[in-house]
């Protein structure tokens, strides 16, 4: 049997939400409890949510054409544009130059993080919230304070 990989303090205190729960709920299931798993924003998991057409179809032409490897680091050219323009509709002075295409928030928030934060920074989230607005910060050594929201309040 091999040793466990030792892991940092710093990444040992790191909590998140949405994985915290995947092993208690394992254990209920095994205990023969039905469990709904709403913690991971996977719609392909849900049978009443299928793919829409457009997107399926979409996919299939990119196959068809080999334009589904990776793309430039940035984004496509042209997706940059077309969300620049859209930025612009919207009033923001925006060039393709100012977008940055991620994977999802996931890998926008560690990109985010990553460049702004420093150890000892304070970081204010919103709660209720996406569990990384907590969990990423502690990544660089920040701290993340939570202040509520109330809906009765606007």
């Amino acid at each position: 049997m091999s040793a466990p990989i030792p892991v940092s303090p710093r990444a040992a205190s790191i909590e998140y939400a949405i994985r915290d729960v995947v092993v208690p709920a394992a254990e209920l299931e095994a205990q023969g409890h039905e469990i709904i798993k709403l913690n991971i924003g996977d719609p392909i998991a849900y049978p009443g949510l299928p793919t829409p057409s457009h997107m399926v179809e979409a996919y299939v032409q990119a196959l068809k054409t080999g334009k589904n490897g990776y793309s430039p680091s940035y984004g496509l050219p042209e997706l940059r544009r077309a969300i620049a323009r859209d930025e612009q509709r919207k009033g923001w002075n925006a060039t393709e130059d100012d977008v940055y295409v991620c994977h999802g928030v996931t890998e926008a928030l560690q990109l985010l993080f990553a460049a702004v934060l420093e150890e000892g920074t304070k970081v204010l989230a919103p709660g209720p919230h996406y569990p990384p607005y907590m969990a990423y910060p502690q990544m660089y050594g920040a701290e993340t304070i939570e202040y509520q929201l109330h809906s009765e309040n606007g």
